[in-house]
């Protein structure tokens, strides 16, 4: 284990000299300038060292694990005319020194993670007052909203796409944008076997639209419906394992306010079909926050998150929240215990800048089962224990501590510490031993 955090720390050490030597001469538009216009092209590489300790809770057991990441993305965008462009990224994800973690989730050497074309119109329809039509088919991200239901997943080494189509119609007078957009995952092949485009092999299939607009003082405002269709069976614990067929409709409500208050508001109902259950869940999610007039602009936030669990898996209905394909790093806590399935969440945190290239951050995560009669579900999504006996709901507290520092225009870092308490829920039901995560990340663009 030391090895491995010497040969991290040297490689660490090395990047860091390099960027801080040569990342300002790389900064900006430099290979572009040499390019004809319509071609535009940008490198990012990223190199993350992870440690990791009792991830399975199981202190006898020797899962203490170091190893290092690499993560390389080539961008490409050619426009011959205004109205039309062309994209592909490439990407290359790497793991190595890792004597514990499944190496497919985090390995898929040089394969297309994007590849569209873009066609934007500044059409006026009169009637509507819309003034913009975008249409985006190929492979490529969907994010919408906060990221809690779908995102790009781009702190994963590998992240996640799909392959379909976007088209979005802007009424800027409205402030408003209208999103149309449905495909197939991408589904991540060997590392060494290319992804194959719209070949339909993950068996997941998501569509729907997404509303935003911008209203009563600058208020973000966010309708959505999501349809996800699976001809693959997942796991919801105790309800069973079978194709999914869920329909998720929903809002969220956004507003930072001069007095330095902010609120977040989201909140979601699901219904369709499970095994010939009827699917009946929901999600809420509550965010208050203050950032204090003072010079290293200090921000307290609160936040509550409700996913739904099934309380009863033996009746004719599903009502743990299916959590659809989300960034869940973002909320849970850094470690990825947790995800918007099942679950209760106290969330408290404090951020401070005390200087313009420096922001800390600390977290408070308090877990706990919706029910205890549905399973303990992790940020994948995946079943990681169920209980066969009448538990205690508390799942486990966890503590994150990060800074981030942007070294110049091109280079990022970023340091974390996470400890995860356990609760009763895991020592009333197996192993409880507690579980670190530690990490390093440098990620340089140009």
């Amino acid at each position: 284990m030391r090895e491995i955090w010497g040969q991290g720390s040297a490689v660490f050490l090395f990047i860091l000299a390099f960027l801080e030597l040569g990342g300002e001469v790389f900064a900006g538009d430099v290979i572009n300038k040499y390019l004809p216009s319509q071609l535009k092209t940008d490198l990012e590489f990223r190199y993350r060292l992870e440690y990791r300790n009792n991830f399975d809770f199981n202190d006898s057991r020797d899962d203490e694990d170091a190893f290092h990441l690499e993560r390389t993305r080539l961008n490409l965008k050619y426009n011959p005319v205004k109205e039309l462009g062309f994209f592909i990224q490439g990407q290359d994800a790497r793991i190595w020194e890792s004597n514990t973690v499944n190496k497919a989730l985090f390995e898929n050497y040089f394969d297309i993670r994007q590849l569209y074309v873009d066609y934007t119109d500044d059409i006026i329809f009169e009637p509507l007052q819309m003034n913009k039509l975008s249409i985006r088919p190929g492979r490529q991200e969907f994010s919408f909203g906060a990221q809690r239901l779908i995102g790009g997943f781009n702190w994963s080494n590998v992240a996640q796409t799909f392959d379909g189509g976007r088209m979005g119609f802007h009424f800027v007078p409205y402030h408003l944008q209208v999103d149309l957009f449905g495909g197939d995952k991408t589904s991540i092949k060997s590392p060494r076997e290319f992804d194959d485009l719209y070949d339909g092999s993950s068996r997941e299939r998501l569509w729907g639209y997404d509303v935003t607009a911008k209203a009563f003082g600058e208020t973000l405002l966010e309708h959505y419906l999501f349809r996800r269709e699976t001809d693959k069976n997942i796991s919801f614990g105790p309800s069973g394992s079978g194709q999914v067929d869920d329909y998720t409709v929903g809002g969220r409500v956004k507003k930072a306010f001069k007095s330095g208050w902010d609120y977040e508001v989201e909140a979601a109902r699901q219904f369709g079909d499970f095994l010939g259950k009827d699917v009946n869940a929901g999600m809420a999610v509550a965010i208050v926050g203050y950032t204090f007039r003072l010079p290293w602009q200090p921000r307290a936030a609160f936040e509550f998150t409700y996913g739904s669990g099934d309380d009863d898996p033996t009746d004719n209905e599903l009502k743990t929240f299916d959590n659809l394909y989300p960034t869940n790093h973002l909320f849970y806590g850094f470690i990825d215990f947790v995800s918007l399935q099942n679950t209760n969440q106290f969330h408290y945190q404090l951020s401070a800048k005390p200087h313009k290239k420096l922001k800390l951050q600390a977290e408070w995560h308090r877990f706990y089962l919706d029910t205890v009669k549905d399973s303990y579900y992790n940020a994948a999504r995946s079943v990681v224990r169920t209980a066969t006996t009448a538990v205690d709901d508390h799942l486990g507290d966890e503590i994150d501590l990060t800074a981030d520092y942007k070294l110049n225009n091109s280079t990022a870092i970023q340091v974390g510490y996470s400890h995860f308490f356990s609760g009763d829920y895991l020592a009333e039901t197996g192993a409880n031993d507690d579980a670190d995560f530690v990490y390093v990340q440098t990620t340089f663009s140009l």
